[in-house]
């Protein structure tokens, strides 16, 4: 059977809780006992101390132990330290004599008579008696009391006439507050305790299960959101009013659920180009080859040309789509070797200067002199420059300039490529490198571009662990900076 998180979450705090009060409640309730168990045993000390200085003054008076059953003088004794709402009666068959001190009891001689029982005092709540013996000097004979509380441990006190012990007063340890107010006041203890303990656990249940209920609701609309992302509805978004790490995660939902709707959208218009830009040299391949077949047009060395030119561009498209897909699949494979950057530059240069010329446009170079090696795969590289300058000679109007330039910087080659008006709007610079996105307007496709250009120039500067940024110019149009660590086998991709 599955437990739903909401029950886990309950059980886990409220047994958490329930452990913590029955460790704390045991904790309290041991050393209740142990400091009362301290208080008793001093409670039974104080009282020896008073019977000790009861009997010594006795045995003084006495000039020493009475011959004969020394259980009365014992009596007499507790009767004396007893609180007088325990002390006993005087025998009814027998007058007191009074030994002529005052505040001292009547003192009663002969055999112990038992009282009748409306006289009878109240129970020994310390449970004395039955503990205390009157022992010889050496602790070896039993002079008064139950000889079987001998064994147990207790406390002695010894009682001296002129510097001799005559005999030695025991108090054995009480077994535990069992009867009496003891025993009454570490039951309510106990019962405090034990109702504290069941209150708070009571607590706990119902502070677990509004917690519970608490991380739960978010994680259900989380839930409930993956299952519409799922299912292809991104447009729905989980409120975030919440500052701990469940409002994070929603706000990370948010922030994927837009993501894939952007993708969902780049998908479809992805789709949509690439149909429609292979539509068009198909077309005209159909239509050329039609026009052969029918004998419109002749077969000769230009009719050919034509084919292969449109061939050419299809093959162009493919390839440009092959880099992208496996840019996105995984990084493009590099064979990196050491060379110098500055020949690169001039020769990435050298191909497209006769193109501006006709076009129009000056093209600039402002190359240090000193750049230091590096290590690149010059394919690639030299790939991703055409790309910058073809789409700078696309989009660039005549008459117009277009600048190459490097240096170092941060230890990284930043190498710049500037062009005049028109320029690219604000709103537009991110977009750039989207595969198959054009600018509306001056810097539309009327230059035949394909708008895969600076998406495999992105593609390539990643495939080195660079960064390509796109910005207006200070000509006038779009500047394209391009950073690229000199190592670029060793750098992270």
């Amino acid at each position: 059977m599955r437990i739903r998180l909401v029950h886990q979450i309950s059980l886990l705090l409220l047994g958490t809780v329930a452990l913590a009060v029955l460790a704390m409640g045991g904790l309290v309730a041991w050393n209740l006992r142990a400091g009362f168990s301290e208080y008793l045993r001093a409670q039974d000390a104080q009282f020896l101390d008073r019977l000790m200085v009861v009997a010594e003054n006795d045995l003084r008076r006495r000039g020493g132990l009475p011959a004969g059953d020394l259980r009365p003088v014992l009596r007499e004794w507790m009767d004396e330290v007893a609180p007088p709402a325990q002390r006993r009666p005087p025998r009814a068959d027998a007058p007191p004599e009074d030994d002529g001190r005052p505040g001292r009891p009547p003192r009663r001689d002969g055999p112990p008579g038992r009282p009748p029982p409306e006289a009878r005092p109240p129970r020994d709540p310390a449970n004395l008696g039955p503990r205390l013996l009157l022992l010889s000097a050496d602790g070896e004979q039993v002079l008064a009391g139950r000889p079987e509380a001998v064994t147990l441990p207790g406390q002695n006190r010894a009682l001296k006439l002129a510097g001799q012990e005559l005999a030695l007063l025991r108090l054995a340890e009480r077994a535990g507050p069992a009867e009496g107010v003891d025993a009454s006041f570490l039951r309510r203890q106990y019962l405090g305790i034990g109702g504290v303990a069941l209150a708070l656990m009571l607590l706990a249940l119902v502070a677990a299960r509004l917690l519970a209920g608490r991380w739960i609701r978010p994680l259900q609309k989380a839930q409930a959101a993956a299952r519409r992302m799922a299912q292809g509805d991104f447009g729905e978004h989980i409120d975030t009013r919440r500052d701990d790490e469940l409002g994070a995660l929603m706000q990370d939902m948010n922030a994927m659920a837009t993501s894939l709707k952007t993708l969902e959208a780049s998908r479809r218009r992805w789709i949509a180009e690439l149909s429609h830009e292979l539509r068009t040299p198909l077309a005209v391949l159909r239509g050329e080859l039609e026009a052969l077949s029918d004998g419109v047009r002749p077969l000769n060395a230009h009719a050919v040309a034509s084919l292969q030119e449109e061939v050419k561009r299809l093959t162009r498209l493919t390839e440009d789509f092959h880099t992208l897909a496996c840019s996105d699949l995984r990084a493009l494979p590099c064979r990196f070797a050491l060379l110098q950057p500055g020949p690169l530059l001039l020769d990435a240069a050298a191909r497209v200067r006769e193109r501006a010329r006709a076009a129009g446009l000056s093209l600039d170079l402002d190359l240090p002199q000193d750049l230091p090696p590096v290590r690149w795969d010059i394919d690639r590289i030299a790939q991703l420059l055409g790309n910058l300058l073809e789409n700078s000679l696309r989009y660039t109007d005549a008459p117009g300039r277009i600048r190459l330039s490097a240096r170092l910087q941060g230890g990284q080659l930043l190498i710049t490529v500037d062009d005049s008006a028109p320029g690219v709007p604000a709103e537009a610079l991110p977009q750039l490198f989207d595969p198959l996105y054009r600018v509306e307007g001056s810097r539309s496709r009327a230059g035949g571009g394909s708008g895969l250009g600076l998406a495999i120039a992105q593609a390539l500067a990643h495939s080195h662990g660079g960064r390509l940024h796109a910005e207006p110019s200070p000509l006038g149009g779009l500047r394209l900076s391009l950073w690229l660590p000199l190592d670029a086998e060793a750098a992270p991709k």
